[in-house]
Order: C-alpha cells, then sequence, then structure tokens
C-alpha cells in the first residue's frame, strides 16, 4: 500500500470519527429542555437515554440521527474507495465524543447505521435479533448486546457490499465492535444481575 493510499484512509478514519462524534443525542436532549443529558437518567448520551427522560419521539430522532452517522459513513467510504471497514471510526467517535471530552454513548445506533451499508441482509438479521430479545426481555441493553455480538456472523453468511478481500477484516472489525459494546455496557450487565436494570422505556 503506497503512501497516498495511507494518507487518504487516515483520511477517512479522522473525517468518520469527527461524524461520529457529533453527540446527535446530546443535541437533541438539550433542545428538549434538558440542560445535559448526562446528568439525567443512566447518564449515557444515547438514544434509549434521551427516550425514557425526554420522551418517545426526542428518542427516535436521537437514534435515527446517530444512525445517520454510520450511514454517512459508511456511503462515504464506498465513495471515496477506501475500505468500508474504516466507517467502524465512526461508532468509536459516538463512544469518545471529541466534542463531548471523550465520553458520549455506547455506539449501538451507529454501528446499525453502518452495518446498512455493509450489509443490507445482515442488518435486518441484527435488527431482528434485536427486536426479538428485547420483545421477550423488555431489556433493551441486553437486546443491544446480543445483536450486536450476532452481527459479525450475519455479515459472514451475507458480505453483500464488502469486496471479497474485505471480508474478514469487516468481520474482525464487527467482531470488536460488538466486544466494545459488551465493555460499555458493563454497568446494565450489573444492573442485570442484579435484576435492577430497567426495562425498555421505564424510568428508574
Amino acid at each position: 500500500m503506497n503512501s497516498d493510499i495511507l494518507w487518504k484512509a487516515a483520511a477517512a478514519a479522522a473525517a468518520f470519527h469527527i461524524i461520529g462524534s457529533i453527540p446527535f443525542s446530546y443535541i437533541v436532549a438539550r433542545l428538549s429542555g434538558k440542560l445535559d443529558i448526562r446528568e439525567h437518567g443512566s447518564g449515557n448520551v444515547g438514544a434509549t437515554n434521551v427516550g425514557r427522560t425526554v420522551g418517545l419521539g426526542y428518542g427516535v430522532l436521537a437514534f435515527i440521527l446517530d444512525a445517520a452517522k454510520g450511514i454517512v459513513s459508511g456511503a462515504l467510504a464506498l465513495a471515496w474507495g477506501v475500505p468500508i471497514w474504516l466507517g467502524a471510526f465512526s461508532p468509536i467517535g459516538h463512544n469518545w465524543s471529541i466534542f463531548l471530552k471523550l465520553t458520549g454513548g455506547k455506539g449501538v445506533a451507529t454501528t446499525l447505521g453502518l452495518l446498512l451499508i455493509v450489509s443490507w441482509p445482515a442488518l435486518i438479521i441484527t435488527a431482528g435479533i434485536w427486536i426479538l430479545v428485547v420483545a421477550l426481555t423488555q431489556y433493551v441493553s441486553l437486546g443491544s448486546i446480543i445483536a450486536l455480538l450476532a452481527a459479525p456472523v450475519a455479515i459472514y453468511f451475507f458480505p453483500s457490499a464488502i469486496k471479497p478481500e474485505e471480508i474478514w477484516v469487516t468481520i474482525l472489525i464487527f467482531a470488536g465492535l460488538g466486544i466494545l459494546s459488551v465493555w460499555k455496557h458493563r454497568p446494565n450487565i450489573q444492573r442485570l444481575l442484579a435484576g435492577q436494570e430497567s426495562k425498555i422505556f421505564k424510568k428508574r
């Protein structure tokens, strides 16, 4: 790989990180009247916390905007001719936003948005798993963890837009995003084990 390609990839990764860093959940909550979503509910800068503390409509809006960051990053990766897995810097930016002093959310919506570009069939499977787990348990966090861990398996069977030479790297990247989701959900896992986790759209 020559230096020009490396610089192009590095610039794309930086751009995707900046896109992912835009704290839409924080902005939506602030515009609704809440001063800082990090000081309300679970303290997470994500759509679920916005929905619980501000309102369902605001939560849906935050989810759509956060997912759009992954969609835009994946689409730009294809348009710029860089590896599509570089779009993973978008959920990383969401988790450690440069606009929120490296704080942020858990990257679920942004990862799902990126998955739409990487492989829409894999997204349907992943979203279906999320819906099934949440419907059965009423725990959004558990659904998110299981769905993102299943995403690389779905990509393996339905690589879709991924170039053949990038399939395994992309699978490994999404496996890493799934593991990162588990790590970011540590407080939720502790509450799940203690039977104290909030059920969907119910305040703790």
